[in-house]
């Protein structure tokens, strides 16, 4: 599995369960859906904490990892970032929007229409 993947069943497993895990408790849901060490995953949280994308503290002789950002603040964090690297981002933007579908596109009027009234 690509370490890509892999961070990203970890976070997955993280911000599911909420709270701060300590690397057993994610091994062993990661292990329910595929084979992995878990030196592994313990590498692959310590990589996640150098990234900024987790935080941790002891836990007894353990540490407890828990994501820096909820979810969505990481996905609208990417969807920034691919703004940043355009210099286009109005025709960007419009090619984003088009890819909507009918109910995210009321979603967004709405939350538009809300920040307006603020």
């Amino acid at each position: 599995m690509p370490m890509g993947a892999l961070e990203d069943a970890v976070m997955d497993v993280l911000w599911a369960n909420g709270g701060w895990m300590i690397p057993s408790e994610v091994h062993a849901l990661l292990e329910t859906k595929r084979e992995l060490r878990y030196t592994t995953v313990m590498t692959t949280l310590v990589r996640l904490t150098k990234k900024d994308r987790l935080e941790r503290r002891k836990d007894g002789r353990a540490f407890a990892y828990h994501p820096t950002w909820t979810r969505s603040q990481w996905a609208a964090n990417q969807m920034s970032g691919v703004l940043g690297v355009t210099s286009e981002r109005t025709e960007t933007l419009a090619h984003f929007l088009e890819g909507l579908d009918d109910s995210d596109r009321i979603q967004l009027r709405r939350f538009l229409a809300d920040r307006r009234k603020s």
